[in-house]
Parts: C-alpha cells; sequence; structure tokens
C-alpha cells in the first residue's frame, strides 16, 4: 500500500459496523503499524437507522481526517447501500448483502454480493456474527492488511468463549470472498 486506503462500513444500527471498524482499526494500527483515522456516525435511532464506521489506513501521516472517496465500502442494509456509495473512488469495491441490499447501485465497477447474514446463520448457527464474516471478506477481497493480522484482531476482541464461533465467521467471509473473486 503506497497511499491511504479509505474504508467505510455501513448498515443498519445493530449490525455491527462499528465492531467493524475497531476491529480493521486495531487489524491496521496496533498490528501492522500504519497510521489510522477512525470515525463514526450513527442515525438517530438506537437501532436500526443507517450508521456507518469510515477507517483511513496510511503508510504515512494522514493530513485530512475524513473519507472522501472510498477504496471500499460495505453495505448492509438498502439504506447504508444507497447512502454511502454514492461517492466510492472510480475504481473503488462495494460489498453488499444480498438478503439486505437488493436494488443494485448502477455504476460502481467491483460489486461483489456476498450472502454474509446467511454464511454466518450456517457456520455459527446465529446471524450476530454476520459482521464478523464481512469482515472476513473485507480482509480478503480488500488485500490491504494482511489476512492474519485481521483475523488476530478478531480473536483479540472477543473473550474466549466467543472466539471459536467468530473464528469461523472470520474463515467463512474469507472463502467466500475467494469464491466470487474467481
Amino acid at each position: 500500500m503506497s497511499k491511504q486506503y479509505e474504508f467505510r462500513f455501513g448498515g443498519a444500527g445493530g449490525q455491527g459496523l462499528m465492531l467493524m471498524g475497531d476491529i480493521f482499526a486495531e487489524a491496521a494500527g496496533t498490528k501492522a503499524g500504519k497510521e489510522i483515522v477512525l470515525t463514526r456516525s450513527y442515525g438517530p435511532e438506537a437501532r436500526g437507522g443507517a450508521c456507518r464506521s469510515e477507517l483511513i489506513v496510511s503508510n504515512q501521516p494522514i493530513n485530512y481526517p475524513a473519507v472522501r472517496s472510498p477504496h471500499f465500502v460495505v453495505a448492509m442494509s438498502q439504506q447504508a447501500c444507497d447512502k454511502y456509495h454514492g461517492d466510492i473512488d472510480k475504481n473503488g469495491t462495494l460489498l453488499i448483502d444480498p438478503r439486505f441490499v437488493r436494488n443494485l447501485p448502477l455504476g460502481v465497477k467491483k460489486l461483489y454480493s456476498i450472502p454474509m447474514t446467511e454464511i454466518a446463520e450456517k457456520t455459527t448457527g446465529s446471524t450476530l456474527a454476520s459482521n464478523v464474516v464481512a469482515i472476513g471478506a473485507t480482509a480478503a477481497l480488500s488485500g490491504v492488511l494482511d489476512i492474519s493480522q485481521v483475523k488476530q484482531a478478531v480473536l483479540d476482541h472477543f473473550k474466549p468463549a466467543l472466539r471459536a464461533s467468530n473464528e469461523k465467521a472470520f474463515d467463512a467471509g474469507v472463502k467466500a470472498a475467494s469464491e466470487v473473486m474467481q
């Protein structure tokens, strides 16, 4: 990575988008030693409203602390897709969960549809790990950070009783991403 890279994680409140930002920030900043800026934005609703977490990762000092043209956008809801993809970089990547995003935007060169919620349910027995599936898929699709460092940030975040199921969810996300890239 020679320049800065911008991520935007968008969805509905309660889907774990803030956690996605935290884990990628941990992987980039603490594990990889990169410069980072992490910001968050919540809708007025506690749960269900649009929210986002944004992360800038760079090898150099970051001069402007706001995402202007994200290179990678995750949309876990239709509202988030509609609201947060418009300023994506011309060569940017959009990752959506087809369970919640059915109206796909036009003009996005790299759009990946991975059923993250379904994968989480099949892998862990719960839809709660859909954000961890998304973390694995994003790590694999973006290629910005070492996958093992992102995985370690996931494992470090959860208490021991939850690590095995979240590791399965992460690995399932990486696998799903590798399948859609072929």
